[in-house]
């Protein structure tokens, strides 16, 4: 059996669970450095670019503060508070909290959202699967 791509994973999913279509549709793609790699926090100069793997997201705004996400690739699902946010155990949805914190954080004004996340980008590969989820989610 084929694997579904994983955009056509998140639409599939978000209309299985929600019922409807997606508002909306993001992508962020992982990315390689060709050199520099964990000397651009520290100063140095560092080549990425970007590769054909990403993050999708599939989503719809909520009328109120709450985010409901499911994610395809760890077949786990969360909620959070946008006005109440708390650290948890490590995970994938901290780096969606750590999007919402530092958003709010510089004056933005957030609403809440529902949406499913699917991805190709291996995770621990060093092709930045997690710089990939926070920039589709920001």
């Amino acid at each position: 059996m084929r694997t579904l791509h994983p955009r056509a994973r998140v639409i599939e999913a978000f209309r299985r669970t929600y019922g409807a279509k997606p508002e909306f549709l993001v992508r962020a793609p992982g990315r390689v450095n060709l050199i520099g790699e964990h000397i651009d926090y520290n100063g140095g100069h560092v080549l990425p670019m970007a590769i054909d793997f990403g993050i999708w997201i599939a989503l719809r705004p909520r009328p109120d503060d709450q985010v409901h996400v499911m994610s395809l690739d760890f077949e786990d699902s969360d909620v959070f508070i946008l006005s109440d946010l708390e650290k948890g155990e490590p995970g994938w949805i901290e780096y969606l909290k750590g999007v919402a914190w530092a958003l709010q954080a510089s004056g933005r004004r957030l609403c809440g959202w529902e949406g499913t996340i699917a991805g190709n980008v291996p995770i621990g590969a060093g092709l930045s699967s997690s710089a990939a989820l926070e920039i589709a989610t920001m």
